[in-house]
């Protein structure tokens, strides 16, 4: 999707669920694997012009604070988010995210 801005800006959104599937809604543009535990990538269909920004945050209330999602690697084709316990740990989370450039 497009949208009229100060910039022409490309958007990817989307909801993972823990074991790396799409959970319904706006979910189109990309596709996840989940490569190993609490490691997805997010390969986008149409690739960004420059590197995007990309923003990802846990999706549901039943976490601990500790609880964690990060990006890891961002490029024009696809990103890599990993999510973490509360413990430090690498771990399974399902995880809202957001690609704009």
């Amino acid at each position: 999707m497009t949208i009229n801005a100060y910039e022409n800006l490309q958007i990817v959104r989307g909801t993972v669920a823990a074991d790396g599937t799409r959970k319904p809604g706006a979910n189109h543009g990309f596709k996840v694997t989940k490569v190993g535990t609490g490691t997805y990538t997010i390969t986008f269909n149409n690739d960004f012009l420059e590197t995007p920004s990309v923003v990802a945050t846990l999706d549901g209330d039943a976490w601990s604070l500790l609880d964690n999602v990060h990006v890891t690697g961002a490029t024009t084709e696809r990103v890599t988010v990993r999510t973490g316990n509360s413990n430090g740990d690498v771990g399974d989370r399902p995880f809202h995210f957001i690609a704009t450039g």
